[in-house]
């Protein structure tokens, strides 16, 4: 009988069935994981499970995610639990696994040269790239701000040999040429590290040896969004490597397919023979008449069930008789009833589709309302991972600031409703940072955490939440040296990160509140694409603009504009499905006759395809 501590042992006892199957579970695995089945729970204690009971201490585990929130999420509990971890789990995202444990790693193993500082171009840095490969090619009707994904889902595919017949031959060959004028600038980015990591494991059998020998399992999460270079590189790691393999995924979630997700990669794994699929059937988060209602808006009936003795939620559709506008003012009117029932502002959610007049509309009911909202797209940051650290390092410094002069009864209420990070956690994203950075790490994480707490909350300095915040950042600059980590930094959307930040912050005059309104959310509603809720959970979910042509959108083709076909409308079907499951209790659907396009011309095609399948699994089951 394996021992294990008895944090770990508290854990594992409290998952279901089919939660410690998989984590017990000796060999690989697909984690088959619905919207709210404690998917991350379950990865969480099958990477403590293996640090404690499977893997000695010269040895540890790789964790992939989506993002670096999810990655820094993923350490928080493994830590909660008791793992003793350090730095033999390696979590992080895809791009940053391949750059640190490969590219760099290895890079006197395989001559070729590692990424170095400002080299790996971020989103801008690919759009004017890919606007110099246009004007090379004489392709002037593509604009690269909505040509980028598409160039990305091109590169994919041409890195795992599949067939280019379906995308414009003109956006091929200027896939072709960047990928040639990386070379010649001396430069990468996010997908081309990617592919360059399967090119040297796949060729390099070194290589291979000793990612197995340092990390005997890999654990991928959100597989369905990965893409197949990914994949590739997980196959090869594992049949050629020997490394065993967790995956966890939702294909119904697959909503990145234009940038190159498609769930027929998690597919792939699930079938092999060599691997268990552990299907999570129970949602934990919504009640039943939402699961249904989500599955009828899926388009397939997945069967799964809500959490035994949960309250069956409530859908409700709402008619407006006019256009968007009307959509709009009635979704502010739900938000408003929300809130005066009680419900956190922050538990509230109004979804969008995509950019466009549905969420002009929003803004524009919103700011009139003058109920306080997050829009989490507009922000005047920089974008990258130093500029997200500040960020949270003034959500923080305000969490500190509330607590402190609060009386302390109310302290664990007002520290729960921030949704400010942990101190020990800004202290991870530090040492992260400073390692991307190649500067030497300090003596321990708990010396990062004390100087973190000595800059965020100095007993001696009094901070205004409403006042200018340059002496915040500069102290903050300074004590951290975030200038040095920014210069050093691989990321080019982190090389100027500090100086547009100083610049902004004091020609804006912005406020500790306006740096960390994008980090935190409390007392303000969230506005936000389907996209960007995924992973996440609110009370009520408000979802306007539920119309034919908008959801799904219309597709643009030879003879003018036309409606998906029934394939084309399978990752429209899922974006939704994903929105909602969001919620916990409230789903709040606005449907109407039809709105006005941009030019003027009414479309009078009444509500979306989905809905009305919606409507018609909620009068099933009502009888």
């Amino acid at each position: 009988m394996i021992r294990v501590s008895d944090h770990l042992a508290a854990e594992l006892s409290d998952l279901n069935t089919e939660q410690l199957a998989a984590v017990l579970h000796d060999g690989d695995a697909v984690l088959s994981a619905g919207p709210g089945s404690g998917k991350t729970r379950t990865l969480v204690a099958r990477a403590a499970y293996l640090l404690e009971a499977d893997l000695s201490i010269f040895r540890g585990l790789a964790c992939l995610t989506y993002t670096n929130a999810a990655a820094d999420e993923i350490v928080r509990r493994v830590s909660a639990i008791g793992a003793h971890a350090g730095r033999r789990l390696a979590c992080s995202t895809v791009h940053a696994f391949c750059r640190n444990e490969i590219l760099i790693a290895y890079s006197g193993l395989t001559g070729s040269q590692p990424p170095s500082a400002g080299s790996v171009m971020g989103e801008s840095g690919q759009r004017k790239l890919l606007q110099w490969c246009f004007d090379e090619l004489g392709i002037a009707d593509l604009d690269p701000k909505y040509r980028t994904a598409t160039s990305n889902r091109i590169r994919r595919a041409i890195a795992c040999k599949e067939d280019l017949a379906t995308f414009d031959q003109r956006e091929v060959a200027a896939a072709h040429l960047y990928e040639a004028e990386l070379v010649n600038r001396d430069k990468t980015d996010f997908e081309a590290m990617v592919v360059e990591a399967l090119r040297i494991v796949t060729t390099f059998p070194a290589v291979r040896d000793l990612l197995s020998a340092k990390f005997p399992h890999l654990l991928v999460d959100e597989y369905q969004d990965m893409g197949g270079v990914l994949h590739q590189l997980v196959v090869t790691l594992h049949d050629i490597a020997g490394i065993s393999v967790f995956a966890v995924g939702d294909g119904d979630q697959s909503v990145f397919g234009f940038s190159g997700a498609d769930p027929r990669y998690l597919n792939e794994l699930r079938e092999r023979e060599d691997f268990t699929d552990f299907p999570l059937t129970t949602n934990y988060r919504s009640g039943q008449d939402i699961i249904a209602a989500a599955e009828a808006a899926l388009g397939i009936a997945r069967g799964r069930k809500a959490r035994e003795g949960a309250p069956p939620g409530n859908l409700e559709i709402t008619g407006v008789e006019g256009g968007l506008d009307e959509h709009a003012n009635a979704a502010v009117e739900i938000v408003a009833g929300a809130i005066n029932a009680g419900v956190k502002y922050e538990r509230v959610a109004i979804l969008y589709p995509a950019r466009g007049q549905v969420l002009d509309r929003l803004l524009a009911a919103l700011d009139a309302s003058k109920i306080p909202f997050l829009h989490e797209r507009d922000t005047r940051l920089p974008p990258g991972s130093v500029s997200n650290f500040v960020q949270h390092c003034a959500s923080r410094t305000i969490a500190n600031m509330r607590i402190r002069e609060s009386q302390a009864e109310v302290v664990a209420e007002l520290t729960r409703s921030t949704h400010a990070p942990r101190t020990m956690d800004l202290a991870y994203r530090l040492e992260r940072l400073r390692r991307d950075s190649e500067m030497s790490p300090p003596s321990t994480r708990l010396t990062l955490a004390r100087t973190l707490q000595a800059t965020l909350d100095p007993p001696d300095v009094g901070y205004d939440p409403e006042g200018s915040a340059t002496d915040w950042l500069d102290r903050l600059v300074t004590n951290l040296e975030l200038d040095v980590i920014a210069s050093r930094h691989p990321d080019e959307d982190n090389s100027a990160a500090i100086d547009t930040l100083c610049r902004v912050v004091e020609e804006d005059e912005l406020c500790l509140i306006d740096i960390a309104r994008f980090a935190v959310v409390a007392g303000k509603v969230v506005l936000t694409t389907y996209h960007s809720a995924k992973g996440r959970e609110f009370h009520t979910v408000v979802l306007p603009g539920l119309l034919k042509g908008i959801v799904p959108m219309q597709v643009k083709s030879a003879g003018g504009w036309r409606h998906p076909s029934p394939k084309e409308m399978e990752e429209p079907r899922r974006s939704l499905y994903v929105a909602i499951t969001r919620a916990e209790h409230d789903v709040q659907l606005i449907v109407g006759p039809g709105y006005f396009t941009p030019y003027g011309r009414w479309i009078s095609d009444g509500p979306s395809p989905f809905v009305i399948d919606m409507a018609a699994t909620l009068q099933k089951n009502t009888g």
